[in-house]
């Protein structure tokens, strides 16, 4: 199936050409080989190493060649849509619609045979929480300065009537490596666009843990569902593990249904102003009615004048704690995860596909790209982030954590068994590294699939 009649016009991203004899050229080829016209676009692109892959296709990261700017190309398989191309469509529909300084832009599209191209700016600075992490202090302020640039993202989408649907850390960008750049919210893949400023979806969307109680249940989400999400974001930004304990649906529920789940532990919030703790409660209000919207909370306190003050104290010695045993399991994990895709997208391709090897986990070089990162070469990397190391952390992984690049993990642990405030052990990644410390095949063996289905029956 090709992209014709639905395609969404794109006049202004299409780039003039100098040489007409040589588009021409590429025309009459595309032509013969049965190509769409659009797929002679692909040349302006030189690709590089994959950045990660999803459930329909992967991402790559690929240099401009008329401007030399670095971008992220998604590069879907149509065999994968099995007829659901509207997807794509309505995805692109949205791309095109936005322009804030505070999202990932939109820059091109192009289709082949078998494949659909959507190119977008690239975020080089790496994740929210793993460039926290490596930041010498933290302070509430900064986590303020954070947090208003995802309120206004979210305020510019929902003027829009549009929902993210997917807000989470992995989800927040840093635009570039500089000490002031700014955060970009990122992955659209989910995202829709109201028919009506209230209409409620039922699809389902967002990821456990920072999804909204009516997005789990079913029952109906719309503009409110970004506004829990990014209350759980700010509370984890503050103190470094999630405000739930719950590690199943109906624990879940269960946990927050009378709005008495947010609890502020004395050793991790003493520092804290009471003002950001007021502003988390807002957002986590188990009704959805009952949450202010975006631009509400533009005008909270807390974040007009009262962060501002909370220059001095430094929360990364914290936040560390919780980060750090997170994010390093999750490594582990997201890498067995991307090598799975790739293969189940692997084997829907056939020979007679246009490139069926640009569908790979490698790049020339033999290393694959951080999913976590999401930054180009010239950025320090995990030594996780090759098949031989990740199979030297593999085999280590039952022996001595210390050995296996997990040192904060025991002295963490072991500080949320000694005392109720820090139950930071109940959180699913934490409970994971445990258990893959005792069984590295269940990482080794990690099926995507299988997780993904019991997470959807529990």
């Amino acid at each position: 199936m090709q992209f014709k009649a639905q395609t969404p016009p794109l006049a202004a991203t299409e780039k003039p050409q100098s040489h007409s004899d040589g588009v021409q050229i590429k025309k009459l080829f595309n032509k013969l080989s049965g190509q769409p016209e659009s797929y002679s676009r692909k040349s302006n692109y030189t690709f590089g190493k994959t950045l990660g892959a999803g459930s329909f296709g992967i991402v790559r990261y690929a240099r401009d060649n008329g401007t030399n700017e670095e971008v992220a190309v998604k590069i879907i398989l149509k065999k994968a849509l099995k007829g659901n191309e509207t997807m794509i469509i309505d995805e692109l529909h949205l791309l095109q619609q936005l322009n804030n300084p505070h999202i990932v832009g939109f820059r091109d599209w192009f289709e082949s045979k078998d494949k659909f191209y959507i190119v977008t700016q690239l975020a080089t600075g790496g994740e929210l929480f793993d460039r926290i992490v490596k930041k010498g202090r933290f302070t509430e302020h900064d986590a303020s300065l954070v947090v208003v640039q995802m309120l206004e993202a979210l305020a510019y989408l929902h003027s829009k009537d549009i929902v993210h649907r997917d807000i989470k850390p992995e989800n927040v960008l840093y635009l570039t490596p500089e000490e002031n750049s700014e955060i970009v919210l990122a992955d659209f893949g989910i995202a829709k666009q109201l028919q009506s400023p209230n209409e409620k979806l039922t699809s389902s969307a967002g990821s456990f843990g920072y999804a909204a109680p009516e997005v789990i249940l079913g029952t109906g989400h719309g503009k409110p569902c970004d506004i829990w999400s990014l209350g759980v974001v700010t509370y984890t930004l503050l103190c470094g593990y999630s405000p739930f304990r719950s590690e199943n649906v109906q624990d879940f529920i269960n946990e927050v249904k009378h709005n008495n789940a947010v609890i502020f532990h004395a050793d991790y919030w003493k520092d804290v102003s009471k003002d950001a703790r007021r502003f988390i409660i807002k957002a986590l209000q188990y009704s959805p009615d009952k949450r202010p919207t975006a631009a509400e909370l533009l005008d909270d306190p807390w974040i007009v004048t009262i962060a501002e003050k909370h220059k001095e104290c430094d929360l990364l010695p914290h936040l560390k704690q919780g980060f750090d045993a997170k994010a390093k399991f999750r490594q582990v994990v997201e890498v067995v995860k991307l090598n799975n895709r790739i293969k189940r997208l692997k084997q829907i391709q056939s020979e007679e596909d246009d490139d069926p090897n640009e569908i790979n986990l490698f790049n020339d070089a033999g290393s694959v790209m951080s999913t976590a990162s999401r930054v180009p070469s010239g950025v320090e990397q995990s030594p996780l982030l090759t098949w031989k190391k990740f199979s030297n952390v593999l085999n280590n992984l039952d022996q001595d954590r210390s050995k296996a690049s997990l040192t904060p993990l025991p002295a963490y642990a072991e500080d949320a068994k000694q005392t109720k405030k820090k139950e930071t052990t109940a959180d699913a990644f934490v409970q994971l590294v445990h258990a893959a410390t005792e069984n590295k095949e269940r990482v080794e063996n990690f099926d995507e699939t299988k997780h993904e289905e019991e997470q959807q029956q529990k």
